[in-house]
Parts: C-alpha cells; sequence; structure tokens
C-alpha cells in the first residue's frame, strides 16, 4: 500500500477469516479495505496505521469470539463461553469507538457454527434517542430467528420458530426460510416474490410476540425477458429500500438485438416505491456504494465519497472472492487472495456506523 492510501479510511473493510491450517495454527483474520480495491493486482492487507483504528477485540482474533457485523456498523460479538450454558459475555462493538460498547444478555442455545452464519439487522441504531432498537439473528439453514430489544429490560434472548409456509413439488417439501431480508423504518422486510414482499414487525411490548404480515407488489419489471435465475439481496440506504440481484443463469428467452445489448446483466439494483408498491430498476445509487455477501445475504451500503470508495458500485462477495459491478457503466472486477481457498473460513463486510457515511 501506498503512503497516501494509509490516510483513508479503514471502514467499510473485507474481514478474511482463517480456520487453523495444516501447521495447527489457530484462526486469523485479514482486513482489506475496500478503498484500496484499485486494481486485481491489490491483495494486501490494510497498512498497520490504519488497522490500529480497529478495535483490539477485532485484531485479536480470538479463537473462542463469534463476531457478526449489521448492515448499520455494530458489530455483535460472543466472546468464549459455553454456548449451551451462555456464560460467555456478549455485546454490541463500535468498531470506530470501542469505548461505545453496549453490552447485552449472554446469548445462550446457539453453537459457534450456526451463530457465524446468521444474518444480523438492527432495527435503528441502538444509541438512537428513541431508543427500543431490536436485535435480530436469522439463522441461515433452519426457521428460527433470534432477538432482544435494547434497553426493555429483559436479561434474555427469545428464540421464535416460524413457519411463513412451505416449499417444493409432490416429492418433497420444506419450510420456507427467511432470506433475504433487511432493516427498513424499524420493521423487517423479507423474501420478495414477483408478486409480495413479506413484513416482520415488533411491537414496543417486550410481552408481544413479533408479527409476520406481508404486502402485495407489482411484478419486478425485467427489460430483459423473464426466466433465469439470480442471488437476491435486500438492503436500505438513505431511507430507501432496495434489492440487488446477481445473474446466476440468463433468461432463456433474452434476445440481445431486442434489448441493444449483447449480453445480459451481471447485476440489477431496483429500488422499492412505496407508495405505487413497485419495484423501479435503477441505474444511480445516488453517489452511494452498496455491500453485499453471501451466504446469509448481507446488504448495506454507505457514502462513497466518504469511505473512500467508488460511488454507483456494488462491492460483492461470493465463493471466496469479491466483485466490484458498477452499475452505471456495466463494469465489474473480480479480485482474489493469495490463500488457499480452503483455509478462508468466513468473509464479511465491516461498514461505519454512521448511516450517512
Amino acid at each position: 500500500m501506498s503512503s497516501s492510501s494509509s490516510h483513508r479510511p479503514v471502514l467499510p473493510c473485507l474481514a478474511v477469516e482463517h480456520g487453523t491450517n495444516s501447521d495447527g495454527q489457530s484462526k486469523s483474520t485479514a482486513f482489506f479495505s475496500a478503498a484500496d480495491a484499485e486494481s486485481n493486482d491489490n491483495k494486501k492487507p490494510v497498512a498497520a496505521a490504519a488497522v490500529l483504528a480497529l478495535p483490539p477485540e477485532l485484531l485479536e482474533s480470538k479463537p473462542s469470539a463469534v463476531f457478526c457485523p449489521t448492515p448499520l456498523g455494530w458489530i455483535l460479538v460472543r466472546e468464549c463461553g459455553d454456548a449451551a450454558t451462555g456464560s460467555g459475555i456478549t455485546y454490541l462493538l463500535h468498531p470506530q469507538a470501542p469505548e461505545k460498547k453496549i453490552q447485552l444478555p449472554p446469548l445462550r442455545g446457539i453453537d459457534d457454527g450456526p451463530l457465524i452464519r446468521c444474518n444480523c439487522l438492527l432495527s435503528d441504531q441502538p444509541t438512537s434517542p428513541a431508543g427500543g432498537c431490536v436485535i435480530l439473528l436469522v439463522q441461515q439453514n433452519d426457521t428460527v430467528i433470534w432477538y432482544h430489544r435494547i434497553s426493555s429490560g429483559s436479561d434474555v434472548w427469545i428464540r421464535r420458530e416460524y413457519d411463513i409456509g412451505t416449499q417444493g413439488d409432490d416429492y418433497f417439501r420444506e419450510k420456507i426460510p427467511i432470506v433475504p431480508i433487511a432493516a427498513y423504518q424499524g420493521k423487517f422486510y423479507f423474501n420478495c416474490t414477483p408478486t409480495d414482499m413479506g413484513v416482520l414487525h415488533f411491537s414496543s411490548s417486550p410481552d408481544e410476540d413479533p408479527v409476520f404480515s406481508s404486502i402485495t407488489t407489482d411484478a419486478v419489471p425485467s427489460p430483459w425477458g423473464k426466466g433465469g435465475s439470480a442471488r437476491v439481496f435486500l438492503l436500505e440506504s438513505n431511507g430507501e429500500l432496495y434489492m440487488v440481484h446477481l445473474t446466476l443463469t440468463v433468461p432463456r428467452n433474452f434476445q440481445p438485438l431486442a434489448t441493444g445489448s449483447s449480453s445480459y446483466p451481471a447485476i440489477l439494483v431496483y429500488r422499492m416505491d412505496f407508495s405505487h408498491r413497485r419495484w423501479l430498476l435503477v441505474k444511480d445509487l445516488r453517489d452511494r456504494a452498496f455491500f453485499v455477501a453471501s451466504p446469509n445475504s448481507f446488504g448495506a451500503s454507505c457514502l462513497a465519497a466518504a469511505a473512500g470508495v467508488e460511488p454507483n458500485c456494488v462491492y460483492s462477495i461470493c465463493n471466496k472472492s469479491f466483485t466490484i459491478y458498477n452499475i452505471k457503466n456495466g463494469t465489474s472486477r473480480v479480485h482474489s487472495f493469495a490463500h488457499p481457498s480452503e483455509s478462508i473460513r468466513r468473509m464479511s463486510w465491516m461498514l461505519p456506523t454512521d448511516p450517512k457515511a
């Protein structure tokens, strides 16, 4: 990294966790600055001066600690302890100001494996004067959510199994899981279909169960035909709800000559127009950058200029690499890592806590 780049914001960054290797060494974490992803040759961790700006809880890489980044920047941490008995310490960590740590009840009953794969979301900034922020954990491979309302006076996390329907065919059916999901204006929106979208609402009363409902929407527009498949993400950005489609397979009826394009787009971004309940295809992220990640369908955004990243771009983690898609000019760049892919345990985006930065 050049001396000039060492002064760039350390966040957003990509945290790459490596598991135990063949030499028996414990896991470690390398941090890659999104602002330094200027070419495919830049694979080095952020400079030491920038790394020192991160809290020691992240840099020490305790083997028994689990970190769950949220789209609002705060990081849920469960330190060493027994997941069954809840003897470990659980808290929300501010990556830019660790002294603002928010203590939480011990998170009991969920092992490290399922916890590390959860999608962790906050209904609002936990320090908001309005109070009542809900911390939500959505398990990836099970129809289970965990939640806790900050300042509710409760000393426990609540585990809830949900049933929002089934999917499959005559030979095999399974419960529909919540994926993707995003927090927007105090509620959680999830599972967009061509005609509706799920809504999860938590009452201000801690004694009331969360309410599952749905809203009808117009069919998602696509000028490139029907069919095909995509990996879908939901996220909030600057007071708007967005949906990101990363193309997996091209629609069978795609006609390049009719659309004026020689290839099907690798990415499509939509904004929800709640006044008409319809998704609008967009080509401008309003000087912001989006960050998405599989397999837990993480989605977040930040102001590009303040973070030193490219505006109108989607930074995507998939298959132990990351790609930067420019939705204005249709270009993309893939960034891989020098480490053997089998040594990577998890890759996570870490964002600034200020929603406007």
